[in-house]
């Protein structure tokens, strides 16, 4: 069953105008629908459907879709077209390890660098994830992740960090919607951040960097055994 669309209403995919680009809110529409799963993993994106569902034209389609290509959210083959972009376990592998890199590094800069401001913004970031942790809106979680990261890179103040993992940005909230939604509740992610936390409280950057580094390889295990479990090859045995 499609998780429903948040970004515009629970049934429909039609685009309000407002201050934002036709192309800008096209993609802001479609980038949500993938996020909520209303289009699942591996789904093929039919660009006639796509317009009858958004009531835009197939040119502002195309060039959203585009937009998500790149971001990650949605790949085009020669043979099946357009379709939603599926995260197997050694891209997201790869995902996490450059996470545990820059997160873990970016956590002792924010200890060594933000100010109190800063250092408040990212706690209330943390109080918005644990809320949102036990429910069932897991977009609202992953979007709550995300917005913590942000408050650390602001605090961090590594403008290059920040940009390199705004490039993931879009696949890493997919991940975070697909395992949160398989998780259903039994993930023990919001332990491991309150730790970060709680060090960074203390303005002890050995101890954050480190608990940073095992919140995300809390995460990776957790996201790897999800996405293993449900590979093809295990699916076969």
């Amino acid at each position: 069953m499609r998780g429903k669309l948040m970004a515009t209403s629970t049934s429909s995919l039609r685009v309000v105008p407002n201050t934002l680009s036709l192309r800008e809110r096209v993609t802001q529409v479609l980038r949500e629908a993938i996020l909520n799963l209303h289009f699942e993993p591996g789904e093929k994106l039919v660009e006639r459907r796509l317009c009858e569902e958004t009531g835009v034209s197939r040119t502002c389609v195309r060039e959203a879709l585009r937009h998500l290509e790149a971001e990650g959210l949605v790949k085009r083959t020669p043979t099946r077209g357009m379709f939603v972009s599926e995260i197997g376990p050694d891209e997201a592998r790869q995902i996490y390890e450059v996470r545990s890199v820059l997160e873990s590094a970016m956590t002792r800069q924010f200890v060594e660098r933000a100010s109190e401001k800063q250092l408040a913004a990212l706690i209330a970031a943390f109080r918005r994830v644990e809320v949102t942790s036990s429910g069932k809106d897991y977009l609202a979680y992953a979007r709550a992740l995300e917005k913590f990261s942000a408050c650390l890179m602001e605090g961090a103040g590594n403008d290059v960090a920040r940009q390199i993992l705004d490039m993931l940005s879009a696949r890493i909230t997919y991940l975070r919607t697909i395992t949160a939604r398989a998780a259903n509740g039994e993930q023990d992610s919001v332990v491991a951040l309150r730790k970060v936390i709680e060090a960074v409280q203390r303005r002890d950057a050995d101890l954050a960097e480190q608990s940073s580094r095992d919140f995300v390889q809390n995460s990776a295990d957790f996201a790897l055994h999800i996405l293993l479990k449900n590979s093809p090859e295990a699916a076969e045995r």
